[in-house]
């Protein structure tokens, strides 16, 4: 493989760990990047390591993780001054500056400084708007308003010049952000903020929007126009409702599922190429071996037959694991949605709906009695609209689980299944405060209450246990009932859907599963993963 073929792996890897940046699944990006980062170190390729090297950096610094972040950023300064490549000094100092800027060093000034003098003469607009942007962000943070508002003003020149829609919203919305700090200047900066909305009509970017509709609002109170203020208040619930509806985290959802299928397809066409290139050469030599070997014909015959058997016995298992592969990826891309909107909802909305109830209360001494009537009735509306985010956020990730552990989740599911009908107890021989990675939690939670609404739903039961226990290094989930059971030979036809979809899980935990069971005789259900 040629220097030009490794270079473009490289540049493959670099956007992949892109994409899964993207979806937030950070670990899967870093790992691609390491992986990409032995390829270049043993080719040499200078300017490929210093990109990845860097970029290992700023996902480090995203996730706090701040020592491996400084490692990694360090290192891709020191790759870049030795080839002497401006572009790269560039990004190498930018990473660094945002690292510094996270843990508010004393050396944030200088790679500010650092920044702009490698940017000094490029031609490249994306990395002249965020030299100027960062001396905005740095005196913006240090209440220095007028030198703040003229970075913003320099950051919205080379923005337009750009015509990169997403760099003039980000200078417009900075230079609002100055109007109203730092000049109480709120008709202006209404004024920008609706010539950003103005760059998308059909609410291309939900980030900027809400944030317009809501500092509108706040501008419009401010100012004494209640009226305006309320309709913008109301738009931006409006806005909320499309994202809660799924209209515009749809699309995410789509793109991040797609892309697990396309991996798993990839997988299976790259072994699946693999096995035809092998047939094909066994082929050619037994050719071979006929032409010279005609009188073990008959011996040859059976090696074949035997050899087209195997690769059928592999291609089968090849299309069940890709089967368990694309379940699996499907069910990633579902817990990361869930667990994505649920934060959303309780970080996000949850939290906007309380600083709206503030809003409300800080201009009632203004009202009239019949106007604090209607606000009466809003904010009535406004708790209801609360209670229901709060109450699907924990649907979506129970808050028991997140905040208390896996014993304790387990335990009140049993505790909240159980009825005069149907008896659910509970043991586990594990230390009540002992807890796991949150992932693996959320993971073990989602099969095992699948199990027991199968239990609710089909087994006929009257009493049914949970039961923990750890051997070695491994964590055993025993699950029995006293229901009708089933036919363990037809368990294929038996389990359905919901089964196969725990199977998946278990396996993508690196687990095994075992169900015991006989027609009237209750089912036990064994699940062993490694904590």
């Amino acid at each position: 493989m040629s220097t030009n073929q490794f270079e473009k792996y490289c540049d493959m890897k670099l956007e992949q760990a892109l994409l899964y940046e993207q979806f937030s699944d950070i670990e899967n990006a870093i790992k691609i990047l390491y992986e990409s980062r032995k390829v270049a170190e043993k080719h040499n390729l200078k300017e490929k390591l210093i990109l990845i090297h860097w970029k290992i950096g700023n996902l480090f610094t995203t996730t706090f993780a701040f020592d491996k972040a400084a490692k990694h950023l360090y290192q891709s300064r020191k790759l870049a001054e030795r080839i002497n490549d401006k572009g790269l000094l560039s990004k190498a100092n930018q990473g660094l500056y945002r690292y510094h800027s996270n843990i508010e060093s004393d050396s944030v000034k200088y790679y500010l400084e650092k920044v702009a003098f490698y940017t000094r003469g490029t031609t490249d607009y994306t990395e002249k708007f965020k030299a100027n942007n960062n001396f905005f962000d740095y005196h913006f943070s240090r209440k220095e308003y007028p030198l703040a508002k003229s970075y913003s003003l320099k950051s919205m020149q080379i923005a337009e010049e750009s015509k990169n829609k997403q760099l003039i919203a980000i200078a417009k919305n900075n230079y609002a952000v100055c109007l109203i700090e730092g000049e109480k200047n709120y008709t202006e900066a209404i004024k920008n903020y609706k010539e950003v909305l103005a760059l998308y009509p059909n609410n291309g970017d939900h980030k900027n929007i809400s944030q317009c509709l809501l500092n509108i609002a706040y501008a419009y109170e401010k100012i004494g126009d209640y009226k305006s203020a309320l309709e913008y208040s109301n738009k931006y619930m409006e806005f909320v409702e499309l994202i809660l509806n799924g209209k515009v985290e749809e699309a995410t959802q789509e793109i991040e599922t797609k892309y697990q299928l396309d991996k798993a397809a990839n997988e299976y066409k790259e072994k699946e190429s693999a096995i035809l290139d092998k047939q094909k050469r066994n082929q050619k030599i037994t050719l071979l071996l006929v032409f010279l070997l005609l009188l073990s014909g008959v011996i040859f015959y059976f090696y074949y037959q035997n050899l087209l058997l195997k690769q059928k016995n592999r291609m089968k298992d090849i299309d069940s694991n890709l089967q368990y592969n694309i379940i699996s990826a499907t069910l990633d891309g579902q817990d990361q949605e869930r667990n994505k909107i649920s934060q959303v909802l309780h970080d996000y909305v949850s939290a906007t709906l309380s600083s709206v109830g503030l809003h409300l209360s800080a201009f009632e001494s203004s009202l009239t009695a019949e106007q604090r009537t209607d606000l009466k009735k809003t904010r009535l509306l406004l708790k209801q609209a609360h209670d229901k985010v709060r109450d699907l956020s924990h649907e979506l990730v129970p808050p028991l689980l997140v905040k208390f552990g896996l014993q304790f989740a387990l335990r009140d599911l049993c505790e909240n299944n159980s009825n005069s009908l149907l008896q659910f107890s509970y043991k586990s021989t594990l230390p009540e405060d002992k807890k796991f990675e949150q992932d693996f939690e959320i993971k073990i939670y989602y099969i095992v209450s699948e199990l027991i609404n199968n239990i609710i739903k089909h087994s006929r039961a009257s009493e049914a246990s949970l039961l923990i226990e750890e051997e070695d290094d491994n964590l055993l989930f025993t699950i029995k009932d006293n229901g009708i059971g089933f036919d363990i030979n037809n368990i294929r036809q038996s389990e359905g859907f919901g089964l196969t979809q725990i199977r998946a899980r278990v396996k993508n935990m690196q687990g095994a599963m075992t169900i015991k069971s006989k027609e009237g005789e209750g089912t036990t259900i064994v699940i062993q993963v490694k904590e």
